[in-house]
């Protein structure tokens, strides 16, 4: 008995060392880490420079803190270089993930295979905390083709401290830009390039395609009438007219000239220079020839995927273009660059200069973003400087800018069969 009794009490011990054993910490293997996300590099192309460009360095850097895996890398390109630049660079399998553009540029680069839908990355329930004419701004048959940040167009932009009432004409702005003229500052100085000046040629009447697309620009009497009104305003010896958009706006910055024409993008460098409290914004001037509003191009400004970049650097560029297009994000650049919103849950209301150019927008037209659109810039251009540099009657140089532009659509079209 005493030894069953003892025998008893070994199996009791080992039986307890036994399930403390089981519940004594395993030393033999490691608690198992997550899986780091794999680095990435992502490229954006852009033009943006001054407080659009400070904004975007800080939005890069709040993005690096939200995805350290994430390196984003940054190139300024002139805007009148950064279309060919990713045309070329694009069509030989190069080229950034993204590239920040006008929406008239999507024609174009949809037709080439340049750059990638969006479809796949987004839903209606995203789309719609959009404003829906942006949305169908960059929308090409059928496929949403990039995302837009933010929608513009130009205004009157002038300094408070030298114009204390908004002239509601053309003849009006003439007769204060002749008044306010003293040394070397200037009442108005007029950007002559044809973005700036379209809305004088749609108040005049100037169509720029028939339903085919095809030019129709030098039908009717429009052209002729807005190129007699920018030969008058180039006359103007207390106005300065020319196609030099450095000039207008160092002057302006340098509180040398009391109007100008320009969009949201300079406003942010405009209150910088001259203190918020100097900087006003209008709709400009009826255009007093026909009694017809200034009718601008108005534009969306939008982040576009490059259709080169592999899946992985697609699905991270869109990360990032959602960050950028996030309510966040924008409501900086309106705060700090001006930009118009696209996303309808920034807040921009009480901003009188944001207000300023969203009534000009009103008497806007959309800007075309067929692929036809991009053999206009040039001729009306030389059409333009052609009147101003006494080489051409507004009759003749408007009808070479159709000519020429038609034979642009139609070796397009040739090139396309």
């Amino acid at each position: 008995m005493k030894r069953i009794k003892i025998l008893s009490v070994l199996l009791a011990v080992m039986l307890v060392a036994l399930v403390f054993a089981g519940c004594a910490p395993k030393q033999a293997s490691k608690p198992q880490q997550e899986p780091k996300e794999k680095p990435i590099t992502i490229t954006i192309w852009h033009a943006w420079s001054g407080a659009e460009l400070d904004t975007l360095n800080d939005a890069i850097s709040k993005y690096k803190k939200l995805h350290p895996n994430v390196t984003i890398n940054q190139l300024q390109v002139p805007f009148d270089q950064l279309k060919n630049k990713f045309q070329t660079a694009a069509a030989s399998g190069g080229g950034p993930d993204i590239l920040v553009g006008p929406a008239d540029w999507i024609g174009d680069f949809t037709k080439a295979n340049l750059i990638a839908p969006m479809d796949s990355y987004v839903d209606s329930d995203f789309l719609s905390h959009y404003v829906k004419g942006a949305i169908n701004q960059v929308t090409y048959d059928g496929k949403l083709m990039a995302m837009p940040e933010s929608t513009e167009c130009v205004a009157l932009i002038y300094n408070k401290s030298l114009v204390k009432s908004v002239p509601k004409t053309t003849d009006d702005m003439i007769k204060l830009a002749d008044s306010l003229h003293k040394g070397d500052t200037y009442g108005l100085v007029y950007n002559t390039g044809f973005y700036f000046t379209a809305g004088y040629f749609f108040a005049a009447g100037m169509k720029l395609f028939d339903a085919n697309h095809n030019a129709i620009v030098a039908q009717g009497n429009g052209g002729v009438i807005a190129l007699e009104f920018l030969k008058k305003l180039a006359s103007d010896k207390n106005i300065i007219a020319a196609n030099d958009y450095g000039k207008a706006d160092s002057m302006f910055k340098e509180g040398k000239a009391a109007m100008i024409i320009n969009g949201p993008w300079a406003v942010g460098d405009y209150v910088k220079a001259l203190g918020a409290d100097k900087v006003g914004v209008a709709p400009m001037p009826i255009f007093s020839p026909t009694g017809k509003p200034f009718a601008p191009f108005v534009n969306t400004k939008d982040f576009m995927l490059n259709a080169n970049s592999d899946d992985a650097h697609k699905k991270a560029a869109m990360d990032f273009i959602k960050f950028m297009t996030s309510k966040e994000i924008e409501q900086e650049f309106f705060e700090k660059a001006k930009h118009i919103p696209s996303n309808l849950d920034v807040n921009t209301s009480s901003d009188p200069i944001v207000d300023g150019f969203i009534k000009q927008m009103k008497t806007g037209v959309p800007m075309p973003i067929i692929p036809e659109m991009g053999a206009v810039w040039n001729p009306m251009q030389n059409a333009i400087d052609s009147v101003l540099a006494g080489k051409a009657t507004p009759q003749d140089a408007i009808k070479a800018a159709q000519e020429a532009i038609n034979k642009k659509i139609s070796a397009m079209r040739n090139n396309a069969k």
